[in-house]
């Protein structure tokens, strides 16, 4: 799970569309929902390539119990250090919905909702993902909230409004608050 972000590449909408068609090759799957820092190659294409630098792109599949297996033991294909990495320069990283389990109610209606070739598509909303980001606060993640400000993909107050209308409860939003006000310094 992520590579040094420094050795890794700006990924663009064509990378992003390699993915989806490798994705629904491998796990045989025509609907895919796409997070992290990957989805700004679509969400937010014209973004700093510091901001869309990243070693991976994070999708997952809609929950079928009887299938994770099988894609648990398909996962070594596409990910860190297979030939679709040494080929492309980025892997795909398999996540779950438990990505999204704190996610501010409405993150569906707000998801970008596009098709590669026949392969449905959401996409992370930008203040989603940017919510997500603080939520889990990494010092990766503050960083990359610096970088969105910096580079203007994010504004401030936007972010803000968004965190203290849709955080769950006062503790979540007092304490994601925190970490935007550090990633905003």
């Amino acid at each position: 799970m992520g590579q040094d972000i420094a050795n890794a590449k700006a990924l663009t909408l064509a990378s992003f569309e390699i993915a989806i068609r490798k994705a629904a090759e491998v796990y045989g799957e025509k609907q895919f929902i796409v997070v992290g820092r990957g989805s700004l190659a679509v969400t937010l294409p014209e973004c700093a390539d510091d901001l869309r630098r990243t070693a991976d792109i994070d999708l997952f599949a809609p929950y079928d119990p009887d299938k994770i297996d099988a894609w648990a033991a398909l996962d070594s294909t596409i990910a860190v250090e297979s030939a679709f990495f040494v080929e492309h320069g980025f892997y795909i990283e398999r996540v779950g919905e438990w990505t999204l389990l704190s996610q501010p109610s409405g993150w569906q209606e707000r998801a970008l909702h596009l098709y590669v070739d026949d392969i449905e598509v959401y996409v992370l909303h930008p203040l989603d993902l940017a919510y997500n980001k603080l939520e889990v606060g990494r010092p990766k993640d503050i960083e990359f909230m610096r970088l969105g400000f910096n580079c203007k993909a994010y504004e401030y107050v936007e972010v803000l409004e968004f965190i203290q209308t849709l955080a769950p409860d006062r503790h979540t939003r007092e304490m994601i608050l925190e970490r935007l006000r550090l990633a905003a310094s």
